[in-house]
């Protein structure tokens, strides 16, 4: 696998990607984040892998070129995550919602990290969303990293899911549960 991520920096307004054959990105099923909820947003698409997130309102795209491409559009209505899982979709449909309503203490720890993050260095988008969350409940088992891919991340995130200990859970950007069913395929849960 290539390091792909997290360097894109368009010279162009961006342009919707057409519609793929699981309804994306036309059919999206993503509410914004509540007030104390983290979302990790995972793109592990060939094109173009990349991990961003939210907590509460509050977007961190570490390297990312969202706002920077909306801005240059016209009557572009501002950051939201539907709008930022609809542009991670340009890449492919293989786009992770990882979403956990934390205890304040743990959001206010979070949010304090994600807002004095600062800039990130091209390829290290996973790595800068890793270590805003790591060591906090809860996530203590999400160890800090230099360098991570976005699909490391999300097996950590999918280890904390499995635990059950937080309401949390994985969604594809339709809001179908990223888990298949017994007997169901992967392709199945995200039509």
């Amino acid at each position: 696998m290539t390091l792909t991520s997290c360097a894109q920096i368009p010279l162009v307004p961006h342009t919707p990607a057409p519609l793929i054959g699981n309804g994306y990105p036309e059919k999206l099923d993503v509410s914004e984040p509540g007030p104390r909820e983290v979302v990790v947003v995972v793109n592990n698409n060939v094109k173009m892998v990349h991990a961003g997130m939210f907590a509460g309102e509050a977007l961190l795209d570490p390297a990312g070129s969202y706002e920077y491409s909306r801005r240059l559009e016209s009557g572009w209505k501002g950051v939201s995550l539907q709008d930022y899982v609809r542009f991670q979709l340009d890449d492919g449909p293989t786009v992770k919602l990882y979403r956990f309503s934390l205890p304040l203490e743990q959001f206010v720890q979070i949010k304090e990290r994600l807002d004095t993050a600062g800039r990130t260095m091209p390829l290290f988008c996973a790595a800068k969303v890793q270590n805003i969350i790591s060591g906090i409940a809860p996530f203590e088992s999400v160890p800090d990293a230099w360098i991570v891919f976005p699909s490391t991340l999300a097996r950590y995130l999918d280890a904390v899911i499995s635990t059950g200990q937080i309401a949390g859970g994985c969604l594809w950007p339709n809001g179908a549960s990223c888990y298949p069913t017994p007997g169901e395929s992967l392709e199945t849960a995200m039509k």
